[in-house]
């Protein structure tokens, strides 16, 4: 039989959650296993980074009861793998059986009540909201949710706070973190797999809605932290301004390109209802230029591109080009590339020693705080404007490397790319057994990502302030084209073969250009 203590300050094993619970949470030690219930729930969800890992075990470390929230139970999912250690913010709550959502059921209690993973639960979230709207602070067993409130959005955030529970909803096609609406007010949203340390995402949002008048990203109105025991901290939530009436860029800009090549009128005839290559650089350059404000915050005050720093740019522009052809000599690719990766991988020497060149420029400009993984996908087109979104950085970088300030032409050459790859979908998108169609709509494709991105990179010189005639710079920006192209060509080798001609056809172009190939 379970003992109903509570557990002792600091006691984070798998045992400790039912004594911890069963005042708090009646009947949760006469379910299942509380560690294969939890195993079993981590390995359904999308957001879980182990799925082919195994799991050499599961225990839940809890931080405290949420006031508000009707039997939930804040902590975390610690999940041992032979790779170390990963931490997942799971709090759990109670529903009566067949009130819950099925994704969400983490176990079955006794008493006709089920466990369910508390993120889905519109009394938790408003619970969550009022704690940040409080800039409160709850804690456990030595570990504490430490809540910190906007003071700049002091009258959005207190309309989040009085949003009810009916207008509570969880958004759908996240991968990697949970987003819960609040309302048409804002975003709740859950950062799952943990990482410890100061969060990209809240720190540059912060300093944009704090410090700047940039008005093309949504405002953070608060964030949830957990600090533990041992000092090791994680952001967990953020509430963010919520954008209404907008729509995904990448569909909106494929979407109308393909309806304009599928129709034979010409990628310039596409109906956007907003500049795609002016307005997107405006905004960006605009961004760049809020990020690079002097203010006295070390983390955030431009240095300048010295010759450490371009090393170090270079070094990675060439680990991730090596990378690259070492995984492209194990693929077998078709006609329209076999031709390409033989040329890479015979150019290799040649290729390495084009970057290591780089390091004989003359270092100009700044580095600053940059987006990090900008692409069409973290836009939003809103009548004749965008807003920009995510600022977590590249995601399989660590967070040190997403905090670290950097040339903005590194999000620069992520536009551009994406302008390739858009241009690449919207012809996928119109397959036809037509060659003279076919052949026609891919230049009108090509025609339309030339000069949208020529449009791009003047609107954003303009916006930004940097010169993109001189040498410096314009050699800068070939490198980091090539080290994204190179990031998409491992990308498409592992996860869509059938794109690989994309990045692959990028890297070709420009290095012949350049006269290494």
């Amino acid at each position: 039989m379970t003992e109903t203590v509570s557990p002792k300050a600091g006691d984070t094993s798998s045992d400790a959650l039912p004594a911890f619970a069963e005042a708090a949470l009646p009947g949760l030690a006469a379910g299942p296993a509380v560690s294969e219930a939890l195993a079993r729930f981590l390995k359904g969800q999308r957001w879980f980074a182990a799925k082919s890992e195994r799991l050499s075990g599961v225990r839940f470390v809890p931080v405290g009861m949420v006031e508000g929230a009707n039997e939930a139970l804040a902590g975390e999912a610690v999940i041992a793998t032979g790779e170390g250690e990963q931490h997942y913010f799971l709090p759990l709550a109670v529903r009566a059986r067949g009130e819950g959502i099925k994704p969400s059921m983490v176990g079955t209690l006794t008493g006709d009540r089920q466990l369910i993973d508390a993120t889905r639960d519109p009394a938790f979230c408003r619970a969550i909201v009022g704690l940040i709207a409080e800039g409160g602070r709850m804690e456990a067993g030595g570990a504490a949710l430490l809540a910190k409130a906007s003071s700049a959005k002091a009258d959005r955030l207190e309309a989040a706070a009085a949003v009810e529970t009916g207008e509570i909803a969880p958004l759908s096609g996240e991968q990697s973190n949970t987003s819960i609406g609040i309302g048409r007010v804002a975003i709740l949203k859950f950062y799952r797999l943990l990482r410890d340390g100061e969060q990209p995402e809240l720190e540059v949002t912060e300093f944009l809605t704090e410090n700047t008048g940039f008005p093309a990203a949504p405002a953070l109105l608060g964030s949830l932290e957990l600090a533990r025991p041992d000092g090791s901290h994680a952001a967990v939530a953020a509430l963010f301004e919520r954008i209404t009436g907008a729509e995904d860029a990448w569909a909106a800009v494929t979407g109308a390109l393909a309806a304009s090549l599928r129709a034979g009128e010409g990628g310039q005839s596409a109906s956007f209802t907003f500049d795609p290559g002016r307005t997107i650089g405006r905004r960006t350059g605009e961004m760049h230029a809020a990020l690079g404000t002097q203010t006295g915050d070390a983390a955030f005050d431009p240095e300048p591109l010295d010759r450490v720093s371009l090393a170090r740019i270079v070094d990675e522009a060439k680990h991730e080009a090596s990378g690259a052809i070492a995984v492209l000599r194990g693929v077998r690719g078709g006609a329209d590339v076999s031709a390409d990766i033989a040329a890479l991988s015979e150019r290799e020497e040649a290729i390495s020693a084009w970057f290591e060149s780089f390091k004989q420029l003359e270092p100009a400009g700044r580095r600053t705080r940059i987006h990090g993984d900008y692409h069409l996908g973290q836009l939003l087109v809103r009548g004749d404007d965008i807003v920009i979104l995510d600022f977590e950085g590249e995601p399989g970088r660590s967070l040190p490397e997403r905090r670290a300030k950097t040339s903005p032409l590194r999000d620069v050459a992520g536009m551009l790319r994406s302008y390739d790859y858009a241009a690449f979908a919207a012809l996928d998108a119109i397959r036809t057994d037509d060659p003279a169609l076919a052949e026609r709509a891919r230049a009108e494709a090509e025609r339309w990502r030339d000069e949208t991105s020529a449009a791009f990179l003047r609107a954003w010189e303009e916006a930004s302030g940097v010169d993109l005639t001189d040498e410096g710079n314009a050699r800068l920006l070939d490198l980091f084209l090539l080290q994204k192209a190179f990031y998409e060509l491992r990308y498409e080798a592992a996860m869509r073969p059938a794109w690989l001609s994309i990045p692959l056809r990028g890297i070709v172009s420009l290095l012949q250009t350049r006269q290494v190939l």
